[in-house]
């Protein structure tokens, strides 16, 4: 199938849902909706819009209009580069639009919600008819894309992987985070990261960022260099470590996956979606599901200066040596196999809501067939080793422990 039948087939399946459906489907995302009926009960004055045409995960055309209350009106194309903060931003909120309504090309209607926010106010799956210059654009970003993935196909490509999990520093009995920037820099193997609290940017998170590599087994050899360079500096011995989606209160963990060699495109983000994020969150610890819908979102990426791209949706996997090989292999082989993969559970509307909502008997009822896909797969062998302990895990659906000490389960000394 081209990526024209399977922007038609999208479509088909958009316009089946019900404008409630959709709306639902965007709210869960963690997505902000006007309907028409609020739109008439705003307050006229200033409005601002941008018109957004989203092509293969990419805004092709974004275009913004003022309106004041005095009737004045300005319009104009966004410079990706003149105003790349906003343009950014508003690409990233288009993306995801398209993306959360099973769409990969589509024109997104945005409008200004104050706080630097924007609602989405309409949605056209197929904006390309019947205007010529814009079909022009979409058919140019269409070309581009399959030439792109037809070109990997014949390479054969390993994609190269790398990560950067986060794991909190906590002090018992008392509960109480310990900054991460207290033992660790900003930068290196084991650093921290921020957060913005009160307008105030602090660095509570630690975090793990071994040296990417093709390979599973030495991308986890990395993993716990790491590790142990985080021990050398974390001195403090009464602190305990803490993983997963959300293992205090407030403080939201992410386990992201970093992909190079491997073109970024729709059918792969669902197959990461479908295959990985949602047996996961079978797994994670119920306090986790606060981290959803503003961190984790479905299909949540972010694309890198080296080339490739950072998969955003999965909580922080270093709950345990099992999870984190498992998650490790199980992404290389989608990542390397994704076409062959098909099934979408998420694409129904009771399990895209029972993975926000973290229901997990609902989800489970997919997790057998999605790992048999898996395991029919020629490259499945080579990932074998590390991905079979963690999907008979994903097939129990045994819950994992967010308040555990990491340290114990990964045979970490401190001051080692």
């Amino acid at each position: 199938m081209n990526v024209k039948e399977e922007a038609e087939d999208a479509v088909r399946a958009y316009t089946k849902l019900s404008p409630g459906d959709r709306i639902a489907r965007l709210k869960q995302a963690g997505i902000e909706v006007l309907s028409a009926s609020e739109q008439r009960r705003r307050e006229p004055g200033l409005r601002v819009r941008y018109d957004v045409d989203v092509s293969c995960l990419q805004a092709i055309r974004i275009r913004r209009r003022d309106t004041s209350g005095m009737g004045a009106r300005q319009e104009g194309e966004l410079d990706p580069e003149a105003s790349s903060s906003v343009y950014k931003r508003v690409e990233r909120l288009a993306i995801k639009t398209v993306y959360t309504l099973g769409l990969d090309h589509g024109a997104v209607r945005l409008e200004a919600s104050g706080n630097r926010g924007c609602a989405v106010i309409a949605v056209d799956p197929s904006p390309w008819k019947g205007v010529t210059d814009l079909a022009a654009l979409y058919r140019e970003s269409w070309h581009q894309h399959q030439t792109l993935l037809h070109q990997e196909q014949q390479e054969k490509r390993i994609p190269v992987m790398g990560m950067d999990p986060e794991f909190l520093l906590v002090q018992m009995p008392e509960s109480k985070i310990v900054p991460a920037s207290r033992f660790l820099e900003r930068t290196g193997v084991a650093g921290c990261d921020s957060v913005t609290i009160g307008g105030r940017r602090v660095y509570p998170v630690a975090e793990l960022r071994p040296a990417p590599s093709a390979e599973p087994k030495e991308l986890l050899s990395h993993l716990m260099r790491a590790f142990a360079a985080a021990s050398r500096r974390i001195s403090d011995s009464s602190l305990i470590w803490q993983a997963g989606g959300m293992p205090q209160r407030g403080l939201p963990l992410g386990g992201h996956i970093h992909f190079s060699g491997v073109h970024l495109n729709g059918r792969l983000l669902r197959a990461l979606d479908n295959y990985l994020a949602l047996p996961l969150a079978v797994l994670q610890d119920p306090r986790g599901k606060g981290r959803r819908p503003r961190y984790g979102a479905l299909g949540d990426f972010r694309l890198k200066s080296y080339g490739g791209f950072e998969y955003r949706t999965l909580p922080s996997f270093l709950v345990s040596p099992v999870v984190a090989k498992g998650v490790v292999s199980l992404a290389g082989l989608i990542a390397c196999s994704y076409s062959e993969l098909m099934q979408r559970p998420l694409s129904e509307a009771n399990i895209h809501s029972a993975f926000y909502e973290g229901r997990r008997e609902i989800m489970m009822e997919h997790i057998p067939s999605l790992m048999d896909d898996l395991m029919r797969l020629p490259e499945y062998v080579r990932y074998e080793r590390y991905a079979a302990p963690l999907m008979r895990q994903f097939k129990r659906g045994h819950t994992w422990d967010e308040s555990r000490d990491i340290r114990k389960l990964w045979n970490i000394r401190v001051g080692s």
